[in-house]
């Protein structure tokens, strides 16, 4: 195969973008990106390339596509659905072996916000995974967690938030509050659009935030029907005004 192999079987004006990655210790680093949809999203090949997903996706959208990687990573064809910046696209993460060991992956994107009922949401990533021959339901009711010996099912209309804290995930709901092991990028895939991640301890339901309140450089949110406060991150504040607005 030549230098760009898969890349090169891919039109990247009709495709939208293809780009390619490699991983190095726990991050992954782009080696290439090509393409039209390049442009569209605001970046340039010197944004992407040689930089994570961190370095130029906003925080809590490089979390969730980080999952992706790895799945790609252990050497499952990935592909889903994604929009940021009002632009909806169908991606695809196809990894390259050698001698049985991934060594890169390809990735291609296409741009179908023609195609699209576009849904008001900033930054939200809408996912429709599909991990080789299995493709999960989008349809979500339930954070289904392990509790002790029993596997719990909580309502996402109950959960007011999911707080971080020695080492586990503290689930507060209306009527109670359970404990898991998980973490909160783990727990994040089983929500959906009205849970944001507000602080690096603390996933909120959006619909039960009442009051952003300021107390000198930091800032706290206060819930309907809860009393106790949590910690809002100062660069997460347009990102929950802007939901509220929608």
């Amino acid at each position: 195969m030549n230098k760009f192999g898969y890349v090169k079987q891919l039109d990247a004006s009709n495709t939208g973008m293809v780009y390619k990655f490699t991983k190095k210790e726990d991050a992954f680093i782009h080696t290439l990106c090509v393409g039209e949809l390049l442009f569209h999203l605001g970046f340039t090949q010197g944004d992407i390339v040689g930089k994570t997903l961190h370095d130029f996706y906003p925080e809590d959208y490089a979390k969730i596509k980080h999952q992706y990687y790895l799945e790609a990573w252990k050497g499952n064809f990935v592909q889903y659905e994604t929009e940021i910046n009002g632009v909806y696209q169908v991606a695809s993460l196809r990894p390259e072996k050698k001698n049985g060991k991934v060594v890169e992956v390809v990735g291609s994107c296409i741009d179908v916000t023609k195609h699209t009922k576009k849904q008001s949401a900033d930054h939200e990533l809408k996912t429709s995974f599909i991990n080789s021959n299995k493709e999960k339901n989008n349809k979500k009711s339930n954070l289904i967690i392990k509790h002790y010996n029993n596997i719990v099912f909580i309502p996402l209309v109950e959960i007011i938030f999911i707080e971080r804290r020695d080492r586990k995930s503290i689930i507060i709901t209306i009527n109670k509050q359970y404990e898991s092991y998980d973490s909160l990028t783990s727990l994040c895939q089983q929500l959906d659009k009205r849970f944001l991640e507000c602080h690096r301890s603390y996933i909120i339901n959006m619909d039960y935030l009442e009051i952003i309140e300021s107390k000198g450089q930091s800032y706290i949110g206060r819930f309907r029907n809860y009393s106790k406060p949590i910690k809002i991150s100062k660069n997460k504040i347009l990102l929950l005004q802007t939901y509220k607005s929608s």
